[in-house]
């Protein structure tokens, strides 16, 4: 999978924070696809928009401090850490409050929350939380949020705008707010949003309640044995990719495989996707589909 280097936009649709909510089970996904044509590895899952970086100097507004020199790979930001975070409990009533009011959390995934809100003047206000995400191009992070080194990117229509702390280096991962709506500043949103955010992991990390056997809190890169990928990648051995703290990717030549935790329907009493069962043995059930595409 190839990373576009933009960040992920994620549309509301109606009834999915509710249907993730419910989810009876966690559905754990992988996929190997083979690409044909030109033979490149092509990321399917994302989709990508035109952007405009906000330029250096701007970013001491909304919540960022000018102060100190910020750093990642601090202690209380560590990928362990971080992935047993409940992003919806980061979404707290004092955080939203200072920025509108907000209505009910919808969670999207295990890294993921959002709040359909509004703003203080009443106008549509959209943010989700990723926690555990790659930033790329976090090497020009240029702003300072909590003491952690942060940037961000506007859409060229304005429509939303992407603030990011970088948490940890090699690889570079962080926390994201996505700030979309009808407010004058998003930028300056998301600035005060993750300074909130921030402070709240540092002095009171709220983590997921979690089921016993959840897999949330897995390492998706160390979950498949080395030789056991390298025979199913025809021999070829492969690069470890990590994409966020939930989903890992390997990539070959001409074939990728990767490993996505997350939460949905149980696909064997679903009647969307439920794709092929396939048995696992030790009383483990596995639902497989194909797809094939090309990359020009």
């Amino acid at each position: 999978m190839v990373d576009s280097g933009v960040p992920r936009t994620r549309r509301r649709r109606g009834g999915y924070g509710a249907r993730v909510r419910g989810a009876l089970v966690l559905l754990t996904a992988l996929a190997a696809v083979v690409l044909t044509g030109c033979g490149e590895t092509v990321d399917t899952a994302k989709q990508t928009f035109p952007r405009s970086t906000v330029p250096a100097g701007q970013g001491n507004e909304g919540g960022s401090s000018a102060t100190g020199t910020p750093k990642t790979n601090d202690p209380a930001f560590t990928n362990e850490k971080l992935r047993k975070l409940d992003p919806c409990k980061l979404l707290t009533d004092d955080i939203l409050s200072a920025l509108g009011k907000p209505a009910e959390n919808s969670e999207e995934d295990f890294g993921n929350c959002a709040n359909y809100m509004k703003d203080k003047d009443g106008k549509d206000l959209s943010i989700t939380l990723y926690v555990g995400e790659t930033i790329n191009n976090a090497g020009d992070a240029d702003q300072n949020i909590g003491g952690l080194p942060a940037m961000e990117s506007e859409l060229d229509d304005n429509e939303a705008c992407f603030v990011s702390v970088i948490t940890s280096t090699n690889p570079d991962f962080g926390i994201r707010a996505q700030i979309s709506g009808d407010s004058e500043d998003l930028c300056g949103t998301g600035r005060k949003l993750l300074d909130g955010v921030v402070k709240l992991v540092r002095e009171e990390a709220p983590e997921r309640d979690e089921a016993t056997g959840s897999i949330a809190s897995l390492e998706p890169c160390a979950l498949l044995d080395p030789a056991a990928l390298k025979t199913a990648m025809g021999n070829v051995d492969s690069d470890v990719s990590p994409y966020t703290l939930h989903w890992c990717n390997w990539l070959g030549n001409n074939v990728s495989a990767g490993v996505w935790f997350r939460t949905g329907y149980d696909p064997a009493t679903s009647t969307v996707d439920k794709g092929t069962p396939v048995d696992l043995g030790s009383g483990v059930t596995a639902y497989q589909t194909a797809e094939s595409g090309s990359g020009v």
